[in-house]
């Protein structure tokens, strides 16, 4: 209930005010949070089942006076069961309730987009999973993966390619399918809610200031922050598609 009264309930705009107000920026806390607890949960459980298995090793060891493959294979399980347990568990309680590198897009966009765009943050819902970012206005729905990563990279389709040692080598950095699946899932999710018209769009952004990035083919379209807007011009922004009705069911779907 407090996560609940802390956070605003998203109003849409009527057009006189949109034409004099700036870039929406939203960040559903509750939903990161309520993300938080069900991976706590998760976790908790997976460590019991886990236990319980090694448990029930131990038990048959006992039970017979002996060892044999089973019960090794009893305690095997329960352990690898309680080491996942553990990682979902610390995941659910480091879960990061700001997004750092979406507050620096949201400095870009704000100089240019008005009220009629929201940008959100930490997107976060059951059946979709978590997006670094969502941006929604008249173009569409944009899709954005964060790298807050410095460096000098290549991206060549789908792979990405990092400079060490003078030389670039593969990298494990797997931004463009991320994102990829981002944008399916979201896809998806909007079809569930007689939104599947909504086109929805991708861009990959690298958000340190020192990161040097090239793309040979990419798939999905890249930029750093100095050259977002002109990667959005170019693909997102080239013309109106959604209608306001649509745009605020779309922004409280996300947010609320």
């Amino acid at each position: 209930m407090l996560n609940q009264a802390m956070q605003p309930q998203y109003q849409p705009q009527p057009q006189s005010q949109a034409q004099s107000r700036g870039l929406q920026e939203l960040n559903p806390t509750r939903n990161v949070a309520r993300r938080g607890r069900d991976l706590m949960i998760i976790g908790a459980l997976l460590m019991l089942a886990g236990l319980v298995a090694a448990g029930i090793g131990v038990f048959i060891a006992l039970l017979f006076g002996g060892s044999s493959v089973f019960v090794y294979l009893f305690i095997l399980i329960g352990v690898v069961i309680i080491l996942i347990g553990l990682g979902v568990l610390i995941r659910g309680m480091t879960l990061r309730r700001e997004n750092d590198p979406a507050l620096l897009v949201g400095q870009v966009l704000r100089q240019v987009l008005d009220n009629h765009y929201a940008l959100i943050r930490n997107v976060s819902r059951p059946r979709l999973g978590y997006i670094d970012a969502v941006l929604v206005g008249p173009p569409g729905v944009l899709v954005y993966r964060l790298v807050d990563k410095p460096g000098v990279y290549q991206n060549e389709g789908s792979d990405w390619l990092e400079k060490r040692d003078q030389r670039f080598v593969l990298s494990k950095l797997d931004a463009t399918r991320e994102c990829v699946t981002d944008v399916y899932a979201l896809r998806d999710y909007l079809l569930r809610y007689q939104l599947g018209h909504v086109p929805v769009y991708a861009l990959v952004v690298f958000t340190d200031p020192s990161a040097q990035i090239t793309g040979r083919q990419p798939l999905v379209p890249i930029a750093t922050l100095n050259t977002m807007l002109t990667a959005m011009r170019l693909d997102f922004l080239t013309a109106d598609r959604v209608d306001a009705a649509a745009v605020d069911a779309i922004i409280k779907l996300l947010y609320q």
